[in-house]
């Protein structure tokens, strides 16, 4: 595979607008939901880390939905002084706040404040990924600051057009690589 020569802010600039243009959002996103409810790692996962996505992500709302109805627990991340929390909610009606960012994140409750630890499965966004599962975000590090710090298995979503092929993320030492990436179209494990 080639190395690709553009800046990861290249990148990022590309890919937002390669995402923004994708069609039928809504659609693809059932699609990706069904896939990762019957991954293995889903099934087995008690405490899930997901995300509220922005308009123009993979919509997860069906996706926690299904996992808070199936008993599970639901955790969503919220930004603090430059750090990552996640915070167990019991239904998409809970109090969620935009975020400087423009994300939908839990309001802080100590109750529900999760242990990293505890998490199974980790749902991860992203701008663009290559097929060695390399991530490109937005460039924060709040994701790889995490999983860096626990063992758990992680599922990174995307839609199809947000797979570079034949090229290869530029990385560094902090990025850390998805486990799977589940697309409307398939599966990279």
């Amino acid at each position: 595979m080639q190395v690709i020569n553009l800046t990861k802010d290249e990148l990022r600039k590309r890919y937002l607008l390669i995402r923004n243009k994708i069609e039928n959002k809504k659609e693809k996103s059932k699609m990706i939901t069904e896939k990762i409810i019957n991954t293995e790692e889903y099934k087995k996962a008690k405490v899930i880390a997901l995300y509220k996505n922005l308009p123009s992500e993979v919509d997860t709302s069906e996706l926690i939905n299904y996992s808070i109805n199936m008993n599970k627990i639901v955790a969503l991340p919220r930004v603090k002084e430059n750090k990552m929390f996640f915070y167990k909610i019991s239904s998409l009606k809970d109090t969620l706040i935009k975020s400087e960012f423009g994300i939908e994140e839990p309001v802080e409750d100590k109750i529900n404040l999760m242990d990293i630890t505890n998490i199974d499965l980790v749902i991860v966004p992203g701008i663009c990924f290559d097929r060695e599962k390399n991530r490109l975000g937005f460039g924060k590090g709040y994701y790889d600051r995490v999983l860096s710090k626990i063992n758990v298995k992680t599922i990174a979503i995307c839609f199809s057009k947000q797979i570079l092929e034949k090229k290869i993320l530029p990385t560094n030492n902090n990025d850390i690589k998805m486990q799977q990436i589940i697309t409307e179209k398939e599966i990279l494990i």
